[in-house]
């Protein structure tokens, strides 16, 4: 145990990011090509005008408003969620066997003595 392990030599070496010997291509096709729905999307943009700043505006505003009542539909929810959680404690609170009043149980069936 007291021995002293030997190991072999380190070894390094380098790999080139940029090489000069070889052209750029991808390791594989579709590398190279995006998807034929991004490609149509790309042509279609390229053909377009770009949008000015009353259209990009608008698109906004139309953004926003959908922003909001998506907001309030989930307001909504939850609120109807709370309710209906709650619903079930206020309606058994005074219904059933031993949510009752202890009075009224006594009154109702008194002591025998």
């Amino acid at each position: 145990m007291a021995a002293k392990k030997e190991y072999p030599a380190s070894e390094a070496f380098t790999i080139p990011l940029e090489s000069d010997d070889s052209p750029e291509m991808p390791l594989n096709e579709t590398v190279r090509q995006p998807p034929k729905r991004i490609q149509q999307l790309m042509q279609e943009a390229a053909s377009s005008e770009p949008l000015t700043l009353e259209e990009l505006e608008e698109k906004q505003l139309k953004a926003e408003q959908r922003r909001q009542e998506l907001m309030q539909q989930k307001l909504e929810i939850i609120h109807k969620n709370a309710q209906m959680l709650m619903k079930p404690h206020e309606d058994t609170a005074g219904e059933g066997e031993g949510t009752g009043d202890r009075n009224e149980v006594e009154e109702e069936h008194p002591e025998k003595v």
